[in-house]
């Protein structure tokens, strides 16, 4: 995603500084989000084993991409909004340095990739479980939710890259 635009040797000639800031961000707080709204899941088997309810996996699952879903669309908005806050009022040298950062970080730009390939992944899979009927959703909440749990794969990753002493290569 940030990764797309093009990296100049110095910070002060790089073009596009607020579109790679606010990309980085929205990238990085939906993908948050949607890890987050995994936590549905257990909280809802554990509710779910001590009423003594049956449990119905497709239910189950309609339910985590549905609030995966609502993950990645808030996500997104609060990480635009944190730039927007963040950076009220900056100089134009102060975008430029940090999306320049951004792009110069070897582990971000690999956990662009490994997050976009994840969106891609999921929602293709959440459309293909919606229309063939095996989830009673809407294609258009099993793209969004499929998109979201495939972006929630970049926290794991993260994780595990830092967790071995490595950076993401």
């Amino acid at each position: 995603m940030t990764s797309l635009f093009p990296h100049t040797p110095y910070a002060e000639d790089q073009p596009y500084a607020q579109s790679i800031l606010y990309l980085h961000t929205m990238r990085a707080s939906a993908m948050s989000f949607t890890f987050l709204s995994l936590f549905q899941l257990p909280i809802s088997l554990i509710r779910a084993r001590r009423s003594q309810t049956p449990i119905s996996t497709s239910i189950l699952l309609t339910d985590t991409l549905r609030t995966s879903g609502r993950g990645l669309v808030l996500g997104t908005v609060a990480g635009a909004a944190m730039v927007l806050g963040r950076m009220w009022g900056r100089e134009e040298i102060e975008w430029k340095d940090r999306s320049w950062r951004i792009l110069e970080n070897k582990g971000e730009i690999k956990t662009d990739w490994v997050t976009l390939g994840g969106a891609g992944a999921g929602a293709v899979a959440g459309v293909v479980a919606a229309r063939r009927g095996v989830l009673p959703i809407s294609a258009g909440n099993a793209v969004l939710g499929g998109a979201g749990l495939g972006m929630a794969n970049g926290v794991p990753y993260m994780i595990a890259s830092f967790a071995t002493g490595r950076k993401p290569a």
